[in-house]
């Protein structure tokens, strides 16, 4: 959830402060619900409608920061893996913002098009257009 939101908004400080506002509305919500049949969806969905509410108060940020962990024994390979991240997340900060958001829901959130459809309340074949267009796209961005 963390790995979405900081994508969404674009800054770890962000991210971490909307993570802990995800939090307490899952803490607050926790009791009416009845049991789940994919939490991981249902979190998801919190954390992207927070970041909605986020951006509705604040301006889209410019640039994404997921650097590869210092788990990586080799600082070459890592500076490696921080371009190639620099460079993907570039090109997902250059698409559209629905298109941006139906991607990273999908592949970094792990929704299924139907949950990533739920989540943004539109349908599921605009989430299916959206993320055709986005993956061609960040392919030609990627070449």
């Amino acid at each position: 959830m963390l790995a979405l939101l900081r994508r969404l908004c674009g800054g770890v400080h962000d991210a971490e402060d909307l993570f802990q506002e995800t939090a307490i509305r899952v803490w607050k919500q926790i009791d009416r619900q009845p049991l789940l049949s994919n939490p991981r969806a249902w979190l998801m969905t919190i954390a992207y409608r927070v970041f909605l509410d986020f951006r509705s108060r604040n301006p889209p940020a410019e640039e994404f920061t997921d650097k590869a962990d210092d788990r990586d024994p080799q600082p070459g390979s890592r500076a490696e893996i921080n371009e190639d991240a620099d460079r993907v997340n570039r090109a997902i900060a250059e698409l559209p913002d629905g298109v941006r958001e139906v991607v990273l829901l999908h592949y970094t959130g792990g929704l299924s098009l139907r949950e990533t459809a739920e989540a943004m309340g539109i349908h599921i074949g605009t989430v299916k257009s959206r993320l055709n267009t986005g993956l061609h796209q960040l392919r030609r961005r990627l070449k």
